[in-house]
C-alpha cells in the first residue's frame, strides 16, 4: 500500500525529529564534562587543506561503494549505467540523513535503480547482497582488529562480534535455502502472497544466479573489505590533521566498532552515537583524549555531509521526480 504525500511527510518529520533530538541529546551529554578551552584549542589545529583531503577520501569511499553496487548489479543486468548508480547512491545518502534507518536508504536505492533499468528483482537482489557484504566485511574487520587489539577489548567485543557473524550466516542460509523460501511464502497473508509471489520468485532467481558467479562475489567482498579499511584511514587522517600520530592498529581495532554502533537508526547520520563511542573507546584505551576524539567524530560527520552535496544538488535539480520515487518506495 503506497503512502500518501501527507503520510510520507509526517513519517519523515517524526523520524527526523526523533533522530535529531537523539543526536542533540548525545552531543550535549558528551560535551557536558569537556573543557571548552581544550576543545577550541584542538579545533584550532585543523587546517583547511588537511580537511579537504579528508573530504576527498570521503568522496572516494562513496564512489567505491557505488562501484561495488554496480559490480553486483551488472552480474544480473548486463546494461548497468554506472553514472545512474552513482547518482542514486548520492541522492539516497543525502535523503537518508532524514529517513528511518538504513531501510529508507535501501528503499530509495532499489526503487531508483528499478525505475532506471526496469528490473526491480535485480535491483532488489543486488541491494540485499550489497548490504550483506557491507555488514559482513565490517564484522570481519572487527574480528581481525580484535586479534591485534588489547585483551580487554577482546573480552568486551568478541562475543557480540561472533554472534553478529553467525546471524549474518543464518540470514544468508535462509535467503538461499529452498525450504526456508517456501516457508516464508507460506506464512505471508494470502492476499499479499498472491500479489508478490511472482516478483519474489524473480528475486530468488536473481539471488540464485550469484551462485554461479563466485568471482563476482569474491571481488565484491574484496571491495567491501577495502571500503572498511579506507574508512578507518578516513578517521586516521582526521587524527593526523589534529596533530596526533596514534597507532593505526588502534584505529583499525576501534573504528569498525564505532561504525557498527553508528548503524543504530536513532540519530542523524550517526551523529552523537559516533562521537560518544569515539570518546568512550579512544579515551579508555589511551588512543587520544576525549576532546580530540570528539572532534574526530564531528569532522567525519561534516566531511560526510559535504561529500553528499552532489546528491543534494541533484535532488534539488530533479526534486519532483525523486519525490515521486520516495513516495512509491
Amino acid at each position: 500500500m503506497q503512502m500518501t504525500k501527507k503520510t510520507l511527510k509526517d513519517s519523515l518529520f517524526s523520524s527526523s525529529a526523533f533522530r535529531g533530538l537523539t543526536s542533540i541529546a548525545l552531543i550535549v551529554v558528551v560535551l557536558w564534562n569537556m573543557d571548552g578551552v581544550e576543545l577550541m584549542s584542538a579545533f584550532s589545529t585543523v587546517s583547511a587543506a588537511g580537511f579537504m583531503i579528508v573530504v576527498l577520501i570521503d568522496l572516494l569511499l562513496r564512489l567505491l561503494s557505488a562501484y561495488r553496487w554496480h559490480v553486483l548489479f551488472v552480474a544480473l543486468h548486463k546494461s548497468s549505467p554506472i553514472m545512474e548508480i552513482i547518482r542514486i547512491s548520492f541522492v539516497a545518502g543525502f535523503l537518508g540523513q532524514a529517513m528511518p534507518g538504513v531501510i529508507g536508504i535501501e528503499a530509495l536505492r532499489i526503487h531508483g535503480l528499478a525505475k532506471a533499468c526496469a528490473d526491480a528483482p535485480a535491483a532488489f537482489a543486488s541491494v540485499v547482497v550489497d548490504r550483506l557484504f557491507g555488514l559482513l566485511s565490517l564484522v570481519l574487520v572487527i574480528l581481525a582488529g580484535l586479534m591485534v587489539g588489547p585483551e580487554e577489548l577482546q573480552k568486551m567485543v568478541l562475543v557480540p562480534a561472533v554472534v553478529s557473524l553467525l546471524i549474518l550466516v543464518v540470514i544468508v542460509f535462509l535467503l538461499m535455502n529452498p525450504k526456508s523460501r517456501r516457508w516464508s511464502l507460506k506464512i505471508m497473508p494470502a492476499r499479499l502472497r498472491e500479489k508478490i509471489q511472482h516478483w519474489i520468485a524473480d528475486v530468488f532467481c536473481c539471488l540464485d544466479r550469484y551462485k554461479s558467479q563466485p568471482g563476482v562475489l569474491s571481488y565484491s567482498l574484496v571491495l567491501s573489505l577495502l571500503f572498511q579499511i579506507l574508512r578507518v584511514a578516513l578517521f586516521y587522517s582526521v587524527a593526523l590533521i589534529l596533530g596526533e600520530s596514534p597507532s593505526f592498529i588502534f584505529f583499525l581495532t576501534l573504528v569498525p566498532i564505532v561504525m557498527f554502533a553508528a548503524l543504530l537508526p536513532i540519530s542523524i547520520g550517526g551523529l552523537g552515537v559516533r562521537e560518544a563511542s569515539l570518546v568512550v573507546l579512544f579515551s579508555h584505551f589511551g588512543v587520544m583524549d576525549g576532546a580530540q576524539a570528539f572532534i574526530v567524530g564531528i569532522l567525519v560527520f561534516v566531511s560526510g555531509f559535504i561529500s553528499l552535496i552532489p546528491g543534494g544538488w541533484y535532488y534539488v535539480a530533479r526534486r519532483k521526480e525523486i519525490r515521486q520515487i520516495a513516495e512509491q518506495a
